[in-house]
């Protein structure tokens, strides 16, 4: 993610001041990348081997699915393409086969792949080998946003101008359609056709494999934590079973990178001294991609800042209510029964201004308990505020085709 996130800020930065040398020197992947490219066409690909890959790491719908595949059917056949070798490394000591991206072997698989399997562009495996390949986007969240090329504010909206020659030279991958784009409903079916500029033909309304967890039993989710989660997650969820309640924080990311935590005006002091009094422990996760830490809440009891990098996903059935603001992890958290969520927009306008544009209307497609300021957020903690809404079954079918959680048993059959 942080490659994608500096490569943008650069060729934003070259609005400004259009140097050819430093564009050279700072982009040197880009110019190597072409000839590497044009000669990926050229290669014989096998349809029955499959790459996989992530812009954040092993994780996301890309992992569930990876795992799926290779623990089910088609183990043989089936790599992970790393970001790094150390990523490679560790999935290796899953008894997977992953090879580095820029490795011999990395670029072998790579070249000779039939179907690419990632969940944001051809960046989460390696672009400059995709000639020829079938492209399948699994995404990594349905919501209301304008992304893509839809983006009308930001620094997205001058990033996904077709006319701007900076991105369609060195974010070239943002510009190639996928072959099949995993959707969620005829909603979001609508609305990433227009995102992505691709045909509903495109498209399949599997939902997510990173939420076919959230059915499994206690135990088998503790030992898939145990295989393939580190030591932090382990101890974080049998620490959280002490808790009469679990909270999780789950803010979006803001483009703008400011200090929203500080500016929602949240007093840490005041929350733990309630959480202690009731037993109940915050969380707090933020988005990979946002650039914030508060070592001070090192100091509280009853207040953990999980580390941006955790998978949070086999975490989520171990909490008890989600707060998040414009963040899909709301639509995602929803399917699971008896799990309550709290709305905390105390910058919606500064948001949808200078950060993102949304599709939908919030308040009609996000509905929910709402707390816009942080003495309300705390007032509804330590009241323990009715959680219900009665729109809960009307959303989840609106963003949710497939209620089941056999999302990657669907994709699978889909694909072979």
């Amino acid at each position: 993610m942080k490659v994608i996130k500096d490569r943008i800020d650069f060729v934003i930065l070259m609005f400004k001041r259009r140097s050819i040398k430093e564009l050279i020197f700072k982009n040197i992947d880009v110019f190597f990348g072409y000839p590497l490219y044009l000669l990926s066409f050229l290669f014989h690909r096998n349809n029955d081997k499959w790459v996989f890959g992530s812009h954040v790491g092993f994780s996301g719908n890309p992992k569930y699915f990876f795992i799926y595949s290779c623990k089910e059917k088609h183990r043989e056949k089936c790599y992970w393409i790393a970001s790094s070798k150390t990523e490679a490394r560790i999935i290796k000591d899953f008894g997977f086969k992953s090879y580095y991206r820029w490795s011999i072997a990395g670029l072998y698989h790579s070249l000779t792949a039939g179907v690419y399997i990632y969940s944001f562009h051809l960046i989460d495996i390696n672009f400059w080998t995709s000639g020829g390949v079938k492209k399948v986007n699994l995404w990594h969240g349905v919501g209301i946003k304008n992304i893509e090329f839809k983006s009308s504010t930001g620094s997205a909206k001058k990033v996904y101008d077709t006319n701007n020659i900076f991105s369609r030279i060195y974010l070239p991958y943002l510009f190639h359609r996928p072959d099949v784009f995993n959707s969620t409903s005829l909603l979001m079916t609508d609305h990433f056709c227009e995102c992505f500029r691709i045909k509903e033909s495109n498209c399949i309304e599997f939902g997510y494999p990173r939420c076919d967890i959230f059915t499994w039993s206690e135990e088998l989710l503790l030992d898939f934590i145990d295989i393939f989660e580190g030591s932090e997650s382990r101890e974080l969820v049998r620490s959280l079973q002490e808790y009469e309640k679990v909270y999780l924080y789950m803010p979006t990311w803001r483009e703008t990178r400011y200090d929203f935590i500080t500016s929602s005006g949240l007093k840490f002091d005041e929350l733990d001294e309630i959480l202690q009094q009731k037993n109940e422990v915050f969380l707090l996760k933020l988005h990979p991609a946002t650039n914030l830490s508060f070592e001070s809440l090192k100091t509280y009891k009853n207040i953990i800042q999980i580390d941006k990098g955790i998978d949070i996903y086999p975490i989520l059935p171990f909490t008890n209510v989600l707060i998040t603001d414009y963040s899909s992890i709301y639509y995602d958290y929803i399917k699971m029964k008896e799990k309550n969520v709290i709305l905390f927009p105390f910058d919606y306008d500064e948001y949808i201004t200078n950060n993102r544009d949304l599709a939908f209307n919030y308040n009609d497609y996000t509905p929910g308990v709402r707390v816009n300021d942080a003495e309300a957020l705390l007032a509804c903690i330590r009241n323990d505020h009715s959680l219900f809404f009665p729109e809960r079954k009307w959303i989840i079918e609106k963003f949710w085709a497939n209620e089941e959680s056999n999302a990657s048993s669907l994709i699978y059959d889909y694909l072979v």
